[in-house]
C-alpha cells in the first residue's frame, strides 16, 4: 500500500513539473501561428520574413511579417517562395518562431 501511494505521488508530482516547465518557457502565453510565403531567410537562417497571404487568418497586420528563428525547431529548411506555417510569441516589439513547417517541401501524405 505504501508504495502505491509513493508511485502515485510521484507521478503527480512529475505531471506538475512538466506542466510548469511549459509555463516558464513562454510566460503562460498560448502561441500565434502565422502561415504566408516566405520573401526572404536571413544571414545564418536566423530570421525569416513572410508575406501577410493569409491577411483574414493571420493575427499579424500588414503586408509582412519578420520573425526570429533563434533556437526554433525548423523541419525542412526554407527557401524564398515557400509557403511557410510557424508558431510564435510576441517577443517585445518582435516575433519569436518556435516551430517552422515548410508546407511546399513536406509531403503531408507521408506517414
Amino acid at each position: 500500500m505504501h508504495t502505491i501511494k509513493t508511485l502515485g505521488a510521484a507521478v503527480l508530482a512529475f505531471c506538475l513539473l512538466i506542466s510548469l516547465a511549459g509555463c516558464l518557457g513562454d510566460g503562460g502565453k498560448e502561441s500565434q501561428v502565422y502561415e504566408g510565403v516566405c520573401l526572404s531567410v536571413g544571414p545564418g537562417g536566423k530570421t525569416i520574413t513572410l508575406a501577410n497571404s493569409q491577411p483574414k487568418l493571420n493575427p499579424i497586420e500588414g503586408d509582412s511579417a519578420t520573425f526570429d528563428l533563434t533556437g526554433a525547431k525548423v523541419g525542412l529548411p526554407p527557401e524564398k517562395g515557400n509557403l511557410i506555417r510557424l508558431a510564435y510569441f510576441q517577443q517585445g516589439k518582435g516575433f519569436k518562431a518556435i516551430k517552422v513547417m515548410n508546407m511546399t517541401k513536406q509531403d503531408l501524405r507521408k506517414k
